[in-house]
């Protein structure tokens, strides 16, 4: 028997992108390990750095690969953002450079959103009170430029994830890191980051589904980003090498090998939790 199966869990964060699927295809066996979870009775927890997607998206996204979710299982780092700057600002205005699912989870924690290209954007400046971005795969070098000059004003700015790259079918793709990176970069400012690694995100999902964190593990394919959050906040991590570990040249002998942290490296989620034995 394996190791993440030699004891009881009643939650799994479990990463998507990398781990569920990869880009537009589904990690073999996905949807049945995620059953086996439900049969055990271990709440499936799914916890992406994607900002992009709401809840509702995420959902729809999994259930075309086969995997049964609901949009209440769904933690994102673009909600992990929204708790954190509701905390620092309460209800202010928050310029914003990202997608749908940013803007929902802002809006859902109380604040206010006024995206980077707001055609009244001048209007609303002078009440913006803090910075958030996610990633955004249509802004712009202009845009970009008018949220550094509000960021260099702040004295601050937030990042729903450091994912410098993102797997796709093939190769990557820059990620909200990327972006993130040029910000840093051009006001000299280091972002707050409330996704993965910060272990904060995985304290708002524990709240969230009131859940011990030595009865939860986590299953990621980043060793930077998954399996660090997971062991800065005291769970067991389990690495798979669908994602971003997954190269033609890995060799066979390191399935097994703890690393970068990990407590247990396998293949893909397709390996786990596969005995017959429930409890």
């Amino acid at each position: 028997m394996s190791g993440h199966e030699d004891r009881r869990w009643s939650a799994a964060l479990i990463d998507l992108d990398g781990t569920l699927y990869r880009g537009q295809s589904p990690i073999r066996g996905a949807d049945a390990f995620v059953e086996r979870l439900r049969q055990r009775g271990i709440q499936p927890i799914f916890f992406t750095n994607n900002a992009t997607r709401s809840p509702v998206s995420v959902v729809q996204r999994l259930e075309r690969f086969g995997i049964d979710a609901h949009p209440h299982e769904v933690c994102t780092a673009a909600q992990s953002a929204a708790a954190l700057l509701k905390a620092e600002v309460g209800n202010a205005v928050v310029l914003m450079v990202g997608e749908d699912g940013l803007r929902t989870a802002l809006e859902e924690a109380g604040l206010r959103p006024v995206s980077i290209r707001h055609p009244k954007l001048g209007e609303r400046l002078p009440h913006v009170q803090a910075a958030v971005m996610g990633l955004d795969q249509q802004v712009t070098y202009a845009e970009l430029d008018r949220f550094c000059c509000v960021v260099t004003r702040l004295g601050s700015f937030y990042l729903t994830n450091g994912d410098v790259r993102l797997p796709r079918a093939t190769g990557f793709q820059p990620g909200c890191g990327a972006l993130g990176a040029f910000v840093a970069t051009a006001t000299g400012l280091t972002p707050v980051v409330a996704g993965k690694p910060n272990p904060a995100f995985v304290q708002y999902a524990l709240e969230r589904f009131d859940a011990l964190p030595e009865e939860t593990l986590l299953i990621g394919d980043n060793p930077a980003t998954d399996i660090a959050c997971g062991a800065a906040a005291g769970l067991y991590t389990i690495q798979v090498l669908s994602g971003v570990s997954a190269t033609s040249d890995r060799k066979a002998d390191t399935v097994g090998q703890p690393e970068a942290g990990a407590d247990e490296v396998v293949d893909s989620v397709a390996d786990l939790f596969v005995s017959e034995t429930i409890g």
